[in-house]
């Protein structure tokens, strides 16, 4: 997963060698000077920012509060040549994700950028399956309500008393979940396989929803 990095740093030596190692396998961004760094953020989107703690412009702390405004779920790292504890604490309750003192080894960096994207992957995961669960949980009270609204004995078996959909709402449901996107015709097709395979459609409704199904998508 290619992460968008932004690295900041004064130190235009360290900067190169840091763009090179991270290049590869990211999308990086370098920036000399703490405000450009802020300023960057607000017209771009990044993962990641790697910045010094002690520069012009605006020193790390700086980048860290304010890029953290605009975007809450971009992760900061500091680097510093000023190590110190109480440095270190500000940055982690200012809400830094690491920090790493002068000197380093590059694969300490390397391994600091690696937790990161696994974080970063974690993240995006969790927020897919939160939405994958608003948006079933969106279809089934949809389909609770059209349910418990149609709960009517079918027309054509009359010794079959089970509840059915009536055909004038299947139109609503399935274009609906069509037109907005969350849906694809397959993930429609098998939804209205199931209802039928678990007695909720008669074959002719079956047909019905299927057609309707099939016209939406041309529209």
């Amino acid at each position: 997963m290619k992460l968008r990095l932004l690295i900041v740093d004064d130190d235009r030596t360290l900067l190169s060698a840091l763009k090179t190692v991270f290049d590869q396998e990211n999308v990086v961004t370098v920036c000399n000077d703490g405000k450009k760094a802020i300023d960057l953020c607000r017209n771009e989107k990044f993962d990641l920012i790697i910045t010094d703690l002690m520069m012009p412009g605006a020193n790390g702390l700086e980048v860290l509060t304010e890029t953290r405004k605009i975007d809450p779920d971009c992760l900061v790292v500091l680097i510093t040549g000023f190590a110190s504890l109480e440095t270190a604490v500000q940055a982690i309750r200012e809400g830094a994700y690491d920090y790493i003192t002068k000197p380093f080894k590059l694969e300490e960096i390397k391994i600091i950028v690696n937790n990161a994207r696994e974080k970063i992957r974690l993240i995006r995961e969790n927020k897919k399956l939160i939405d994958d669960l608003k948006n079933a949980y969106e279809e089934l009270n949809m389909m609770k309500k059209l349910l418990d609204i149609n709960n009517v004995k079918s027309e054509e078996n009359n010794e079959d008393d089970r509840p059915v959909i009536a055909g004038s709402m299947l139109p609503f449901y399935y274009s609906s979940t069509v037109s907005n996107g969350k849906s694809s015709i397959l993930d429609n097709l098998e939804r209205i396989s199931d209802l039928k395979e678990k007695g909720l459609l008669t074959g002719k409704e079956f047909e019905l929803c299927k057609s309707k199904l099939f016209n939406s998508m041309g529209q």
